[in-house]
């Protein structure tokens, strides 16, 4: 069986590799890393890209706070989310789509039948097959930015590693709907539109859940946020021992008020968020691993990004009916909303899309081993 499965393995991977998207996918992992991380540099006084004039930004110079930022963030939203986990993995299914019906359509299953291999494991063979070429193409892609950041920025992001494992097993689960489509079919062009038809309907899936918990995360944060001024003043009147001021009567209104709404706001969101969740449980959840990396690499969200360029509670930024502590307050909130969000349950996000790849990896071997070659 160890023979059988080492020459299935060599055979596909020769197969793969002699498609020319094998080397572009190479190419372009390398390009985008080069791109994104080789370009730019930072100075004593902000940052320089290619031989344009520097950039004056003392956020952004060589030792100020924000070089991390921005370098952690552009991996996260633009090189893992972008690039590997949206153009490579397509890509990667486009590479290996043909490799399962033209396993069972072109007459080497015959051959490999004629083993004494039982056919689920051939099945598998094959599957696994095509993990060991993202597997391959990951290891390089990202092992190739995580040398150039650490060299050039002297910032070894090692979490950044988790996205070669786990981008790998988000290809699972996409993985596993192009297999059956391909063993139902004996179509690559099938297998290929089903397989992203059904990869946009989950993101769609986790889109609006993302959105509806982000809504319901900013209103929860902008009720505790008007509750803590108002514990804060109230403990600071009652500690003076004295009534409180007329501009302090005014503000524990105002806090009161903008608490209630945003808290009876969060609670008409909630059932909803609770809807969003028990619909992802019948999906593979794709966008929880890029999650889950980004929180383990501790990388910026957008206003955080944003903030290296521009004061939000600026006059110049906010709408001219806000003033700057209501601004500021509202960024803060969004900031922490975005946090919150991308923390997710890994083990049981991993869990319950697992059991669906199981289910219908166990219906393609089902008709793999029914089907008559």
């Amino acid at each position: 069986m160890i023979r059988v499965f080492s020459a299935m393995m060599i055979d596909s991977l020769r197969y793969l590799r002699s498609r020319f998207l094998f080397w572009i996918v190479l190419a372009m992992s390398a390009i985008a890393a080069a791109a994104l991380f080789g370009t730019y540099s930072f100075t004593p006084t902000g940052m320089k890209i290619l031989w344009f004039d520097p950039i004056e930004n003392p956020m952004l110079a060589e030792d100020g706070v924000g070089r991390e930022i921005f370098v952690s963030y552009i991996f996260n939203a633009y090189f893992l989310k972008f690039w590997l986990g949206w153009g490579a993995m397509i890509l990667a299914l486009i590479s290996t789509a043909s490799l399962i019906p033209d396993y069972i359509s072109d007459g080497s299953v015959e051959l490999t039948l004629s083993k004494p291999v039982r056919r689920p494991v051939l099945f598998l063979f094959k599957f696994i097959s095509g993990l060991l070429f993202v597997l391959l193409q990951l290891s390089i892609g990202v092992g190739f930015a995580y040398i150039i950041i650490g060299i050039r920025f002297d910032q070894w992001m090692h979490g950044a590693l988790l996205a070669i494992p786990l981008l790998t097993l988000q290809f699972v689960y996409l993985y596993a709907i192009s297999a059956l489509i391909a063993v139902l079919t004996r179509s690559t062009i099938a297998s290929l539109l089903g397989t992203i038809l059904i990869w946009f309907v989950i993101s769609m899936v986790q889109f609006v859940s993302n959105t509806t918990l982000l809504q319901y995360e900013m209103q929860a944060a902008t009720a505790q946020q008007n509750q803590a001024k108002i514990v804060e003043l109230e403990a600071q009147i009652a500690e003076e021992s004295r009534d409180p001021k007329p501009f302090e009567r005014a503000n524990l209104s105002s806090w009161t008020t903008t608490m209630e709404a945003a808290q009876k706001s969060a609670d008409s969101i909630y059932p909803w968020v609770k809807t969003t969740a028990r619909i992802e449980l019948f999906v593979p959840k794709t966008g929880d691993l890029q999650k889950f990396i980004s929180s383990k690499t501790k990388a910026p969200v957008t206003n955080e990004f944003a903030g290296l360029f521009m004061d939000f509670s600026s006059e110049e930024f906010r709408p001219a009916n806000v003033d700057e502590e209501t601004m500021r307050d509202a960024n803060e909130a969004e900031t922490i909303a975005r946090k919150k969000v991308r923390k997710v349950g890994i083990v049981e996000s991993i869990t319950t899309s697992m059991l669906i790849v199981c289910l219908l990896l166990f219906l393609a071997i089902w008709r793999f081993t029914r089907r008559d070659y």
